[in-house]
């Protein structure tokens, strides 16, 4: 699940997208469809609603963009977990940091390792390919975090819930 925080002027509003594309905004589930129309243009409908969007480039800041909904200019910051983490520890409050570890869901091989010690990670990121069955397997973080311990390396045997990596 992918989350993102969004600012529009003086109003804030927490996104989640699911990994089968279902959004939600403020915790209530959004029904949604966007429709190219040309020329960098969208039609977005969100319930009975449409309005016709189109990205205007970046914004002042680097996390921003200017968004054009029905002809009238808008700012929009973004912010998905790795950025709101940061902002978090820069301005001193508490984080959302949270402890946890990986284990290997079937025994195989690790064919790679998509991150290292003291890498800040978000909740689902890929961080090991494990191979099983001659599949590859991409393993994703239960949570956001920091890389605390990368217990393999590539081309280690595993078995079934082995400890692969902790995060804290």
């Amino acid at each position: 699940m992918d989350s993102f925080r969004a600012r529009i002027g003086d109003k804030e509003y927490a996104l989640k997208r699911s990994l089968e594309g279902a959004l939600s905004v403020d915790g209530h589930e959004v029904t949604h469809e966007l429709l190219p129309l040309g020329n960098g243009r969208h039609l977005l409908r969100i319930g009975a609603k449409s309005y016709e969007v189109e990205l205007g480039g970046t914004g002042d800041q680097e996390n921003s963009l200017l968004v054009y909904v029905n002809n009238r200019a808008f700012t929009v910051e973004l912010d998905n977990e790795t950025t709101m983490l940061l902002k978090q520890i820069e301005a001193g409050q508490p984080t959302r940091v949270h402890a946890a570890v990986l284990r290997a869901p079937m025994p195989g091989r690790i064919s790679k390792l998509l991150v290292a010690q003291g890498e800040l990670v978000e909740a689902g990121q890929g961080i090991i390919v494990l191979e099983a069955m001659k599949m590859e397997n991409e393993l994703r973080a239960p949570a956001a975090g920091i890389v605390k311990t990368v217990r393999v390396k590539e081309g280690d045997a595993v078995e079934k819930n082995a400890l692969l990596l902790e995060l804290s």
